[in-house]
């Protein structure tokens, strides 16, 4: 077991060895072969987004349950007493997909119960997807009367019942080993901002019934679609609350939330926040949008991704203009921002930690290191983390190429930022991933000029979002600048590899 900073536990192993689904008995054999058992463990996942082809008749390529089944399968083979889902289960809001994903369950977990008959509890909740049928409904059903009748939230409590076979409630308490969990639905209706969700929408009361008996020494745990304001990946999250769960719970050092919407990578070490109370993302278990977070220090977004639209003390009408004005010369290939790779959770209560094993569901490889945090927990800021974390590094050996050409800027079209695309001078820069030291995020290109002018721009490690064995994060990099955005006299470049809290590894340069 590894300390940083004095109070943050990270180990790797655990289950973190287990290398693809093939190894889901040596899951069970680590507890009850000699090991340490837990007092609880539960699978956690979110935004599923099953969806149904036009016509309801069966599930759209690419949005059916086979991965979720596998999930179930690995979370049952490891023993678990409960599985979350933190919204977004049915994509376009149907009864036909909610009752895929209870199909799926019930597959895994026939009358809510593991092989041994002991029952594992469903902490399911809506999610935004799941609450807007009536809208949504419409790119599967052209009748609009079958829109009505099949959207969930039309009448969520008779398509819970029908799906899950239990009553429908806004908000609801379980109680798994002596541990409670405070659960609240997205509310049926109820739209979608990305930047000032609601959260526990009237719940406070029940909430503060619940904490009034509450064991401050024992760990509860708490779950919602969007993330509490102001915690998990700092400020620059799409799909944060309005505050209303983060206020409720910073009374409670012993709560544990977590919360899905915004799709961002677990290998982000901010997927974890240690403040007032503990915030964890869930990331998802569908595509994976791994730009906005990571380009969020850099104002010109990424060469590679999307121009981040969530930038502080900027106007919400004025984010296209920083679309436009920063986008507009970048010519780098653009990557998809949304890698299709299905992330989810394990987590273990112990007498003294809480251990949360991350996993990616296709491929059956771990995400890293374990999350550990000690009971009772302790406020560990972003920070401090960050001065404890390890670089991400170039293996041994590694050269940067760089080649003159011609490349093609992306150009931008939108209303009075019109800027027509323009092949021009380039440079194309070759480079192998960081695969040494800590996950890489990104990677930041360098030139200094006469009179200390510099360049800089940051580019998406795609593959930084993958496990680290995966073969998306071995392939090398190349990027693309234009020419004349390097500063006068400038006479090489560089690539310097950072992780997640933005600290560098060391840099690769060449000559132009």
């Amino acid at each position: 077991m590894e300390l940083i900073g004095g109070e943050w536990l990270s180990r790797r192993g655990f289950l973190g060895g287990m290398a693809a689904f093939g190894a889901v008995a040596g899951c069970k054999a680590v507890f009850l072969a000699g090991g340490e058992r837990p007092l609880l463990r539960f699978g956690v996942v979110s935004d599923v987004h099953v969806r149904l082809a036009k016509g309801g008749e069966a599930l759209a390529s690419g949005y059916d349950t086979e991965t979720l089944e596998k999930t179930f399968a690995y979370f049952r083979d490891c023993g678990v007493d409960a599985v979350m889902i933190a919204g977004d289960m049915a994509d376009s809001g149907v009864v036909g997909e909610l009752k895929a994903v209870a199909d799926a369950w019930f597959k895994v977990f026939p009358g809510d119960k593991a092989p041994d008959g002991r029952k594992v509890e469903r902490l399911f909740v809506f999610g935004n997807h799941d609450s807007f049928g009536l809208k949504n409904g419409s790119r599967i059903f052209d009748d609009e009367a079958v829109v009505r009748r099949e959207a969930i939230e039309a009448d969520p409590r008779r398509a819970w019942d029908y799906c899950f076979h239990e009553e429908w409630k806004p908000y609801f308490v379980k109680s798994v080993n002596g541990f409670d969990f405070f659960c609240s639905h997205w509310q049926p209706g109820i739209w979608c901002n990305g930047i000032a969700e609601t959260g526990c929408s009237g719940c406070a009361d029940a909430f503060g019934a619940l904490m009034a008996k509450s064991d401050p020494s024992k760990p509860f745990f708490y779950v919602q679609h969007p993330h509490p304001r102001d915690t998990v990946y700092e400020k620059c999250a799409w799909g944060v609350d309005d505050g209303t769960a983060t206020r409720l719970l910073s009374r409670f050092p012993q709560a544990v939330a977590f919360s899905g919407h915004s799709h961002e990578p677990l290998t982000n070490e901010k997927a974890i926040w240690r403040g007032a109370f503990t915030s964890v993302a869930t990331g998802s278990l569908r595509y994976l949008s791994a730009s906005v977070v990571w380009s969020f220090a850099r104002t010109a977004g990424y060469e590679n991704g999307r121009c981040n639209y969530y930038l502080p003390g900027v106007k919400r009408g004025d984010r296209p203009k920083y679309s436009a004005k920063y986008d507009a010369p970048k010519m780098m290939p653009k990557e998809t921002s949304r890698p299709d790779i299905r992330v989810g959770q394990i987590v273990s209560v112990y007498d003294d930690r809480i251990v949360f094993e991350k996993r990616e569901f296709v491929s059956g490889l771990s995400l890293g290191e374990d999350w550990v945090i000690e009971r009772p927990a302790k406020p560990l800021s972003f920070a401090a983390r960050a001065a404890s974390s390890r670089p991400a590094e170039f293996p041994s050996g590694a050269v940067l190429k760089v080649v003159r050409t011609k490349a093609k800027t992306r150009g931008f079209k939108g209303g009075e930022q019109n800027v027509p695309p323009k092949k021009k001078p380039a440079l194309k820069l070759a480079f192998p991933a960081a695969t040494v030291g800590g996950q890489v995020a990104e990677y930041e290109i360098s030139a200094v000029g006469t009179g200390g002018s510099r360049y800089d721009t940051r580019i998406c490690a795609v593959g930084g979002c993958y496990p680290r064995k995966h073969e998306k994060f071995a392939k090398g990099v190349e990027a693309t600048i234009p020419l004349d955005s390097l500063p006068k006299g400038a006479s090489s470049v560089s690539v310097t590899p950072l992780d997640s809290f933005g600290m560098p590894g060391r840099s690769l340069a060449a000559k132009i």
